[in-house]
């Protein structure tokens, strides 16, 4: 899922919808920018008993793959 151009708090509120219409154990991919961005995900991943698989940053772009539970 692209979420690149969305500021906070849209990219988590994007993560957040596309889960709750995914089965228990499937991955997503998000891909986006910004730090803010980046760091807000993963906080409410873990927050939300969802598995990081990888988290990913490069320059100002970043990539995470997450499992859903």
């Amino acid at each position: 899922m692209d979420v690149k151009g969305k500021m906070c708090p849209m990219p988590v509120a994007l993560t957040k919808r596309k889960l709750a219409e995914m089965q228990s154990g499937q991955m997503l991919e998000v891909v986006g920018e910004g730090e803010l961005e980046f760091d807000n995900i993963q906080r409410w991943l873990k927050n939300n008993g969802h598995e990081i698989i990888e988290a990913s940053k490069k320059s100002n772009e970043f990539k995470i793959l997450v499992a859903k539970y």
